[in-house]
């Protein structure tokens, strides 16, 4: 197990996906699947003292440490992450933002994406004793979960794991009941955000068993058309189950969104090549781009790409672009330190966007 010493942002080298037209990684951009595990003979985080958080996490540390598979695992104290390396943390490995909040007695474990794709985090006294998640880019629910349930069992070697028969696993919310396994995924929807379908789909979603809020926490706007969708339901199913039930709902929801574009096109071509080339013209010309405007144009110019309505732009990751422009990555990549007026983060995320996505720039 490596120290906090850990450089924070690991791979320079961007996943790269084959794509064609019909491509599920362009509407299912993510996946992230989680495990709540406890520790027998200690009180859930919210009722336990400063010390016995202190000896929960030392334990975690001893035994994350004496596992062969973890030698890649990096471990850093949260109360010393600040500014753009704690935004850029949070972001890369999609932790909730909460987890900053109340420090005492919480650690972070992180595993670097490398060949596999798949990143890792281990966060300690969150909501629960532990917290296992893992993200993977596109709809790669199996492939993510066999990630996930590997490192429970090798911490299941050395820690032991409040369990009842009849409730399963004991988790500080009585939704994580059960299981205890989260899967929730980034959807990108475009055509059905604006289109007279939405509110059904909506409806459809929350009927299903799941839950579906804007991309970014604590936003009630839905900016750059980005969903998270997640299971609901952990208590009296087995993982196998729920497995399979996602997959099936994310299948479900790329096909109604790619039948919304193929309406929207049906019924009013015209208009979404207006709207899509009005796009690639902000794109182009704008000299200042704020984030949510600039997540609001690629949406629309990756829909363009997916429905072959547009030339002059090179194919784009646009999950990848959501991190890449924001202000502490601008930063970072720019190696620019000290104070910077949101005017200049705002024009070289501009010239990012034109030198990574238009072909021919004026």
């Amino acid at each position: 197990m490596a120290g906090d010493k850990f450089y924070f942002l690991e791979n320079k080298v961007e996943n790269k996906k084959s794509r064609d037209k019909d491509n599920p990684d362009e509407i299912i951009l993510n996946t992230k699947i989680m495990l709540s595990r406890n520790l027998v003979s200690h009180k859930f985080v919210d009722t336990s003292s400063g010390s016995e958080k202190n000896a929960i996490l030392n334990r975690v540390i001893k035994s994350v440490s004496d596992i062969k598979e973890f030698e890649d695992l990096h471990y850093l104290k949260i109360r010393n992450l600040k500014g753009i390396q704690k935004d850029l943390i949070f972001r890369e490995y999609m932790i909730d933002e909460d987890a900053a909040n109340k420090v005492q007695g919480r650690g972070l474990f992180i595993r670097p994406a490398l060949n596999s794709g798949i990143k890792a985090a281990i966060i300690v006294n969150y909501e629960d004793h532990i917290r296992i998640q893992c993200t993977s880019p596109g709809l790669n629910i199996k492939r993510t979960y066999k990630e996930v349930i590997g490192i429970e069992k090798c911490l299941e070697k050395r820690l032991s794991f409040a369990f009842d028969d009849k409730l399963g696993y004991l988790t500080a919310s009585p939704f994580d009941l059960g299981t205890a396994l989260r899967i929730t995924v980034v959807a990108h929807l475009p055509a059905l955000t604006i289109s007279p379908e939405i509110e059904d789909f909506v409806k459809k979603i929350n009927n299903i068993g799941c839950q579906i809020n804007s991309y970014f926490p604590g936003q009630p706007e839905i900016i750059g058309n980005l969903f998270r969708i997640s299971n609901r339901i952990t208590l009296g199913k087995g993982e196998k189950d729920i497995i399979k039930e996602m997959q099936a709902i994310c299948l479900g929801i790329i096909e109604d969104e790619m039948d919304a574009r193929m309406q929207l096109k049906k019924d009013d071509f015209l208009g979404i090549e207006d709207n899509i080339y009005r796009s690639f013209g902000l794109l182009k010309y704008a000299k200042i781009l704020s984030y949510e405007e600039a997540l609001e144009l690629l949406s629309i110019i990756r829909l363009g790409l997916d429905m072959n309505m547009i030339d002059g732009v090179y194919d784009f990751d646009y999950f990848e672009m959501i991190n890449k422009i924001t202000n502490s990555r601008i930063m970072l990549d720019m190696e620019i330190s000290g104070e910077i007026s949101d005017d200049r983060l705002d024009l070289l995320r501009a010239e990012i966007i034109r030198k990574k996505i238009l072909k021919e720039v004026d």
